[in-house]
């Protein structure tokens, strides 16, 4: 397990490195090639892709979840399977009729728009059935396989792109080349489960209306869910606008940009655990659920707190270089942000343990939650502090949202929270001693008179050692002190 983890973990971050670096290099290029308005219109397209895979309406994940209960029954992943198509069929075809509408019925919109949204309503449509395997190889933890299927995506976009470009493509090519990668993705993981198990598990006679009637009340839930994450920072961009002014947007967007790269890379670490802790609750081994629970949320705290050091030191450097010595101010207001990636760390780990004991409506209202208590917080922070005052709701919202998380928690383990407190607090004390020892290193070389650039050369090294003897280890083991004082999770639990 550990050695499989260390690979699919690997995989996955060199997948958004290259993908990061490609974008980096790519974008002035398609700009140049393309002009302003039609990389405009590229550039929404990107980002309504995003918007239409909330369409899933939770289908795949809630297919994720059923056949991980159900382990090696393959008679109940065939109706999984099979109910899951049905719906995601229909889906399909709901897209399709849209995407023939818009083009052949709405001539109020310019040609080039009508294209573009149709070819990415097709994507989708054809991407929707094709996910539910995508659902089987995280139900298997083959994320190994995921991660090269995701490194071949995004080699095949950032090698495609440029040629079709240079060789006098324009908008419409790069965009139906772009999404027959993205089909193509999810093909070949049709393609790995059926060389694998020789079947594709849809048998129209395993539909079960019960089954169905059970799949769409977890999806909804997982819908509300995922919406709520898609937009926990997609609309802040707006919102600084609106409340603050647009002279404002730009610094924050580039804030939003490296927050968004950290929680891709937090959700890749976490999400490996998701299926183990779904399939250990269908074994009914709930203590090992809890044990798994609190090693993805040991990972995540671990990282989180790795980012705000890592942010602290390196971000007016990063900045500077990036987008130029007037942003380096960001460096502050952007270490702070990242404080929120500790609530998402609470809700990666949380997440798979609430939808597989059946509490995904409890779930979903909390991550609404966290939404709710943002908004409200946004107009009085900001009127207070400016753009930093949207970031203070952002943190203040994501560590009342964790508060309520872990209540909520206790009460479906049947513990008191104090208890579960103490594990957690037990469980992660060797990652904040670890991060306090970096900062400490970093003082005291200050101090000592180090170069900026030897000091930060030495703690990135230090760093990356520290990163593969973890990931060896699967996690930071506990010093004997605190294995002797604290608590294992699964005495007196479930």
């Amino acid at each position: 397990m550990s050695k499989n983890y260390t690979s699919s973990t690997l995989i996955r971050l060199f997948a958004i490195g290259l993908n990061a670096l490609g974008a980096v290099l790519l974008l002035p290029f398609v700009l140049k090639s393309l002009g302003e308005n039609a990389f405009g219109l590229w550039s929404m397209a990107n980002a309504i892709v995003g918007y239409l895979l909330l369409l899933d309406f939770g289908i795949a994940y809630a297919c994720t979840r059923y056949l991980a209960l159900h382990g090696d029954d393959k008679r109940a992943w065939q109706m999984t399977l099979s109910t899951s198509m049905f719906l995601s069929l229909l889906l399909t075809g709901l897209l399709l009729l849209v995407a023939v509408l818009v083009q052949f019925s709405v001539p109020q919109l310019e040609q080039a728009l009508r294209d573009v949204i149709t070819i990415l309503l097709v994507e989708v449509a054809l991407s929707v059935p094709l996910r539910l395997y995508q659902s089987i190889l995280r139900a298997e933890v083959r994320y190994l396989e995921i991660g090269w299927f995701e490194t071949v995506r995004i080699s095949l976009r950032l090698l495609g792109i440029p040629l079709i470009l240079w060789l006098g493509g324009g908008l419409i090519a790069i965009l139906l080349y772009a999404s027959v990668v993205n089909v193509l993705f999810f093909t070949l993981m049709l393609i790995s489960v059926y060389r694998r198990d020789k079947t594709v598990y849809v048998q129209w006679q395993a539909v079960d209306w019960q089954h169905l009637k059970a799949l769409l009340r977890f999806s909804k839930y997982t819908a509300l869910s995922q919406t709520a994450d898609f937009f926990k920072y997609r609309t802040d961009n707006v919102l600084v606008g609106v409340l603050i002014g647009i002279q404002a947007v730009a610094p924050y967007a580039i804030m939003i940009v490296l927050i968004d790269m950290l929680t891709q890379i937090l959700m890749r670490f976490q999400s490996y655990w998701d299926t183990i802790i779904i399939r250990q609750v269908g074994e009914q081994r709930l203590a090992s659920a809890l044990d798994t629970l609190l090693t993805s949320l040991q990972i995540g705290v671990g990282l989180a707190l790795l980012a705000v050091f890592n942010t602290w030191l390196v971000g007016e450097t990063f900045l500077t270089l990036w987008v130029g010595q007037s942003y380096a101010y960001l460096n502050l207001p952007l270490t702070i942000f990242t404080l929120t990636l500790l609530g998402l760390a609470v809700q990666l780990a949380t997440t798979p343990y609430f939808n597989a004991v059946g509490k995904q409506k409890a779930n979903a209202l909390l991550g609404v939650s966290e939404m709710g208590i943002k908004l409200v917080l946004l107009w009085p922070f900001s009127t207070l502090f400016a753009t930093d005052g949207i970031i203070y709701a952002s943190v203040l919202a994501a560590f009342l949202a964790t508060l309520l998380r872990m209540n909520s928690l206790a009460a479906a383990l049947s513990v008191r929270p104090t208890r579960l407190w103490r594990m957690v607090a037990c469980k992660t004390l060797p990652a904040t001693l670890l991060v306090m020892s970096l900062w400490g290193l970093t003082f005291l070389g200050a101090r000592a008179g180090l170069h900026g650039w030897v000091l930060l050369a030495l703690m990135l090294t230090l760093e990356t050692l520290l990163f593969f003897l973890i990931l060896k280890k699967r996690h930071v083991p506990n010093h004997l002190l605190i294995f002797t004082t604290c608590l294992k999770p699964h005495s007196n639990t479930h």
